[in-house]
């Protein structure tokens, strides 16, 4: 189990994850601790061979989460005005007090918390109610599957604070149309949960939070219908292989293939199929 924390609860319930940002009171904001909670929690549920689905959400019906923890940043930078000025809360790299021709930039691999949600091999489910800004989204953009309440806002204000976002501006615009992209990084304004579902940027809307909840389970539930390995594989032949030419793609599936037919699990598929039943996974 993760290391115990008040800022992050972990929980394992019918091979499914629950993993949930737990600072209400300051919008679920991305300090250092729930970061670091959040590396450990997505480690533990990767390693364990009994989660087969990971639901990330956020506690207290405002936010999934508001973003960096800007409070916590600006102490720092207070602190150390030289040092704290180049490294943001969220992990991300800060723009220099002045301008270079090779300003630092932060790099894949570095961003603990962000990497571990995105690395994690099992699917996840991001459960969204309320706002999801900033470092917020970001963290749902790495997410699988996005569900969300109609009263979530999506929104990257960081220009209006004299910052970049992190894996949003690489991501965003590979997921929604580049209109759409350009519009909500520009901006820095939000989009309400009815136009994030209309360009493809959350799976589904709900009336509230039970319904949200209940909604997140059911996916888990039907992807768990699926073969696990057979789900991994799928999850990083997508993932891995969006950058790839038509052609490098498919031979990056083909490798897949030819490891997932050499399992025990090749035969119990299709032999559950003629026998009626369902099938009975060995992951092996």
């Amino acid at each position: 189990m993760p290391t115990p924390t008040d800022v992050l609860s972990y929980e394992v319930r019918d091979r499914k994850a629950y993993i949930t940002m737990n600072r209400p009171e300051r919008m679920n904001a991305l300090s250092r601790e729930l970061m670091r909670g959040l590396a450990e929690a997505f480690a533990e549920a990767d390693a364990d061979e009994n989660v087969f689905v990971v639901i990330l959400t956020g506690a207290g019906g405002r936010a999934f989460s508001a973003g960096a923890d800007l409070k916590e940043m600006a102490a720092r930078m207070e602190a150390d005005p030289e040092g704290g000025a180049q490294v943001r809360a969220n992990g991300h790299a800060a723009p220099p007090r002045a301008l270079s021709a090779h300003p630092p930039v932060a790099k894949g691999g570095s961003m603990p918390g962000f990497d571990d949600v995105n690395n994690c091999s099992k699917p996840v489910i991001a459960a969204i109610d309320g706002y999801c800004m900033a470092g917020g989204m970001e963290i749902a953009l790495y997410c699988d599957i996005r569900l969300a309440t109609r009263k979530s806002s999506f929104a990257m204000p960081e220009p209006k604070r004299h910052l970049l976002s992190g894996p949003a501006f690489v991501h965003l615009s590979r997921m929604i149309p580049l209109g759409e992209a350009m519009r909500i990084e520009l901006t820095g304004d939000p989009i309400d949960a009815e136009r994030a579902y209309q360009i493809g940027l959350v799976q589904g809307l709900y009336d509230d939070r039970a319904a949200l909840e209940a909604a997140a389970d059911q996916m888990a539930d039907r992807i768990m219908e699926n073969s696990p390995l057979a789900v991994q594989f799928l999850k990083r032949i997508v993932k891995d292989g969006r950058d790839m030419t038509v052609d490098h793609h498919w031979k990056f599936a083909e490798m897949f293939a030819f490891m997932l037919q050499r399992t025990e699990d090749a035969l119990e598929g299709p032999k559950a199929f003629a026998e009626k039943r369902k099938p009975e996974w060995k992951m092996r």
